[in-house]
């Protein structure tokens, strides 16, 4: 193995590369690829070093080829406790069989006309040219998605306010100025942080007492007759909600329940990753388009084309071959996970150099992404570059928008059906105007942000 360690940009002498990153994230990680290569190791006072691999093959060698060398990070743990982003091992394969039914295709078929009428309940708050934040705007809107479909609970536009700040909170763990300062340091963000975990745990709390009653009521109801409980699931699938899968798991008969810490880290954990990352992805696509009239215009041909003025249906949705194609594209050009983050559980070596044991390592998605070697003009934003040919012959891992290996993202189907449930919804009856003379400035938290919100007029067809 080697002994050497991959190379530092320049940096100041006690800060080191400190500042740099507080002050401008992104630009600091292409300024130090650009003067160190694929990998790279940012050095930080007070804390270890952080190596950073930018290469698909870096992604490959991390998540799939070499996985049983890197973990998940602290942070995670302490952010999300024993949820499924943060556990490993027997017990993420124990979390991962419990909620993958959820999210098998059969069964998210059947959360697109919730997912429409949330998207339609929340389009009849906007109003004529005015102008709206799409961020919140759409962690809003996602968030109560989250709630409909898999927590069985509505959440009323304009309600819930509390609610919604304290998902939004979770973000706050991860801001540079917290996360390259030991965890022990009580920063504001991680207040905040705190404070919001707090919220959720009184409202998970709140919804497992419910949970509990309707699950009652429902094997009350069936009689034990398994074709009973399924008819009562709806039409689409024999699987139960979240709530109740959570519910099974405080009891089970093998002696691996979940405690109820345990389920409350769980729905922490999906409200988090169940809204944050969609919203994001939904809020820079209609950046993109709005900042893209000519390529937001054939979005409202496709989708005059095929829906016709009605609600889209399941079926509609796989005719919306150039929907596809900018979502996609807005998750290569703006990816809301920026960064997966690992630790070394040994010493290994990584393109001729050695990250030594127990360090963390990021896999710098957003940079791959905007690669000149893996996409042309990858600063632009072009959904027609999307080809069959072209996914074929790209490099494997250039684009990992929700991770790859064992633990891609589980939730993958539902995030695309939900953008694209959304886009459609939208896209039929409202267009967008990027009125500033600025690009946005992009920063990250644990998910991809702009700095000063993304504002956008609205105005009806």
């Amino acid at each position: 193995m080697s002994s050497q360690l991959p190379p530092a940009p320049s940096g100041y002498p006690i800060l080191k590369n400190a500042v740099q990153f507080a002050r401008d994230p992104f630009t600091f990680v292409e300024r130090a690829t650009s003067e160190c290569g694929d990998i790279y190791r940012m050095a930080l006072p007070a804390v270890d070093d952080v190596f950073v691999f930018t290469h698909p093959d870096h992604l490959d060698r991390v998540l799939v080829s070499d996985v049983e060398v890197f973990g998940k990070t602290e942070d995670y743990q302490r952010a999300f406790g024993n949820g499924l982003l943060s556990v490993e091992g027997q017990k993420w394969r124990q979390q991962r069989d419990m909620l993958q039914p959820l999210f098998y295709r059969d069964h998210i078929r059947g959360y697109t006309e919730q997912m429409v009428a949330c998207t339609e309940r929340r389009l009849e708050t906007w109003i004529e040219g005015e102008t709206l934040d799409m961020e919140p705007e759409m962690k809003n809107l996602t968030l109560e998605v989250l709630f409909s479909t898999l927590f069985g609970r509505s959440l009323v536009p304009g309600e819930d306010q509390e609610l919604l700040d304290a998902a939004d909170g979770l973000n706050e763990w991860f801001t540079p100025s917290s996360w390259i300062l030991p965890p022990w340091i009580p920063t504001p963000a991680r207040r905040r942080f705190n404070q919001s975990t707090k919220r959720l745990r009184q409202e998970v709390r709140r919804s497992l007492e419910e949970g509990s009653d309707r699950t009652r009521i429902s094997e009350d109801e069936a009689g034990g007759s398994e074709g009973q409980s399924n008819s009562k699931q709806g039409a689409h699938s024999n699987t139960p909600d979240l709530l109740t899968q959570l519910q099974k798991a405080r009891n089970r008969a093998d002696g691996s329940d979940l405690t109820i810490e345990e389920i409350e880290d769980q729905l922490i954990t999906m409200v988090f990753a169940g809204h944050e990352t969609t919203a994001a992805a939904l809020a820079f696509t209609w950046y993109a388009l709005a900042t893209n009239p000519d390529l937001q215009e054939q979005l409202h041909t496709e989708l005059d084309t095929v829906l016709d003025g009605d609600s889209p249906t399941y079926d509609d949705l796989q005719e919306l071959e150039f929907t596809d194609r900018i979502i996609t594209e807005a998750l290569r050009l703006y990816p809301p996970v920026h960064t997966i983050p690992r630790r070394t559980l040994t010493d290994v070596e990584v393109g001729g150099y050695r990250i030594p044991e127990d360090h963390e390592i990021h896999l710098s998605i957003i940079h791959v992404h905007r690669d000149g070697r893996f996409y042309d003009e990858p600063m632009t934003f072009r959904p027609e570059r999307w080809t069959d040919k072209f996914e074929e012959e790209l490099h494997d891992f250039a684009y990992a928008p929700f991770g790859g290996g064992r633990r891609t993202c589980i939730g993958r189907e539902f995030a695309l059906l939900e953008a694209k449930v959304v886009l459609a919804t939208v896209g039929q009856k409202f267009q967008f105007n990027w009125e500033n003379d600025e690009a946005i400035e992009l920063e990250p938290r644990v998910t991809t942000r702009s700095k000063e919100g993304i504002p956008l007029r609205i105005r009806q067809r």
